[in-house]
């Protein structure tokens, strides 16, 4: 009978540590798997920033639009006077720029991206408080609902624009690249893939 009670508790003491294994084992997938995540994520973003910022300055227009979906286009921020405007284009034309006055640029880059919080540009010094290529994650972009929202305090857009900006902008991050000359643009997850929604020329520059 004793011996028969210390073979029990032998299987019961094997059967618990299996059990104890197979949880940690569990834990440790389940912690890897989480851990990935977040990396996983920032290639992917990495990829479409830098992407897009190689057609942008070699002005490759196939290569740029790959990034642009076809159903959200592009809104290109521009400054016409005192104010921001933008423009809802389907396809990015190098050889016509938005407005027409102001061409496209391109410019050596020899930053690697960062994500981090994105400079400002002071136009008293006329100079940015930091150089290099930044995507800042920690914030929602905002300037079309910013626009948008002082458009309407003129009647010039009516709710659903003001709503329908928001929503387009919800979970997009803002991308800066300064140089001698600088790059600004906004991306946004849709349908499971990041995309390029807005190219911000106004911000970096303060002639009206």
């Amino acid at each position: 009978m004793k011996k028969i009670a210390l073979a029990f508790c032998c299987v019961a003491t094997f059967l618990a540590s299996c059990n104890s294994s197979n949880k940690k084992s569990e834990e440790k997938t389940d912690s890897v798997s989480t851990t990935l995540r977040p990396s996983e994520e920032a290639q992917a973003m990495t990829e479409v920033i830098t992407r897009f910022t190689r057609a942008y300055l070699s002005q490759d227009n196939e290569k740029a639009n790959a990034l642009i979906h076809p159903e959200l286009g592009l809104y290109i921020i521009y400054r016409p006077g005192a104010m921001d405007a933008y423009k809802h284009v389907d396809r990015l034309d190098f050889k016509k720029p938005v407005p027409e006055h102001f061409p496209y640029t391109t410019f050596q880059n020899d930053y690697v991206l960062s994500f981090a919080e994105t400079p400002h540009y002071d136009c008293g010094g006329e100079k940015w408080d930091k150089l290099g290529f930044f995507c800042d994650t920690t914030k929602q972009a905002n300037q079309l609902a910013q626009i948008t929202a002082f458009q309407q305090e003129f009647e010039q857009v009516d709710p659903s624009t003001v709503s329908n900006i928001k929503a387009l902008e919800k979970d997009s991050y803002r991308v800066v690249l300064t140089n001698a000359e600088n790059l600004i643009f906004h991306i946004k997850k849709f349908e499971g893939s990041w995309y390029v929604i807005v190219l911000d020329r106004a911000y970096g520059w303060c002639d009206a």
